[in-house]
C-alpha cells in the first residue's frame, strides 16, 4: 500500500524542478567561466606573442646598428671597399672581414625567418626586408660570387626559397655604382641674369 500522500509527491516533485532549474543555471555559470577563461587565455597568449615579436625587433635593430657601427671602423671599410671594387686584390684579413659583413646580414635574416615559423611575422614583411637590405650586402661581384658558393648549402629551406632569387636578381654592379654616385661632386647652378642684376657685387 502507497503510503504516500499527494501532497507529499507534489512536494517532492517541486524539490526535483527545483534543483534541475540549479543545475540548468550552475551548468550555464561553469560554460560561462569557461569561455571567459578561454577569451582571457587567448588575450594573454596574443599580448605575449606581441611582446615577444617587439623584444625580438627591437635586438634586430639594435644589432643592425651595431654592424652599421662596426662598419665605419677604418679596416673594416677599407675592406669593404675593396670588395666592391677590387675583389681580387684583397688580402686574407680583408676577405675575412668582408665576409663577416655577409655572415651577419645573414644571421638577421635567420631571426626572421625564425619569427615567421613562429608565427609573429608573416613572409611579406621577411620578403620585405631582405628585399631592402640585399643590394646593399649582394650588389657588387664579390657579394654574388659569395653568395654563389653559400646557396648549396641552403636547399631546401626558407633562405634558399625567398633570399635565392631576389640575389640572383640583384646587378653585380649596384654597389659600385652606387658608390660612384656618392662621389660624383654636387652641381651647382649658375645664378640667375635677375640674381646677377641684383647683386651688387663686392666691388660695387
Amino acid at each position: 500500500m502507497n503510503s504516500e500522500t499527494p501532497a507529499s509527491s507534489n512536494q517532492t516533485g517541486a524539490k526535483v524542478r527545483h534543483w534541475g532549474e540549479a543545475n540548468k543555471w550552475l551548468s550555464l555559470a561553469a560554460n560561462f567561466g569557461v569561455l571567459l577563461g578561454l577569451i582571457v587565455l587567448i588575450f594573454e597568449v596574443r599580448q605575449n606573442a606581441a611582446l615577444t615579436r617587439l623584444g625580438v625587433e627591437v635586438n634586430r635593430a639594435e644589432t643592425a646598428v651595431m654592424i652599421e657601427l662596426g662598419m665605419t671602423q677604418t679596416d673594416v671599410a677599407d675592406a669593404w671597399m675593396v670588395a666592391v671594387l677590387a675583389p681580387e686584390t684583397m688580402t686574407d684579413a680583408q676577405l675575412r672581414m668582408a665576409e663577416t659583413q655577409m655572415v651577419t646580414i645573414m644571421q638577421q635574416w635567420g631571426i626572421l625567418f625564425d619569427l615567421r615559423e613562429a608565427g609573429l611575422v608573416s613572409r611579406e614583411r621577411v620578403e620585405r626586408a631582405i628585399r631592402n637590405q640585399s643590394p646593399n650586402y649582394f650588389g657588387s661581384a664579390f657579394g654574388k660570387h659569395w653568395w654563389a658558393l653559400e646557396e648549396a648549402n641552403w636547399q631546401d629551406t626558407p633562405m634558399y626559397e625567398v633570399a635565392g632569387p631576389i640575389i640572383a636578381e640583384i646587378d653585380p654592379n649596384f654597389l659600385a655604382d652606387r658608390y660612384a654616385t656618392l662621389r660624383r661632386p654636387f652641381e651647382v647652378e649658375p645664378p640667375s641674369r635677375d640674381q646677377e642684376a641684383t647683386d651688387p657685387g663686392p666691388d660695387r
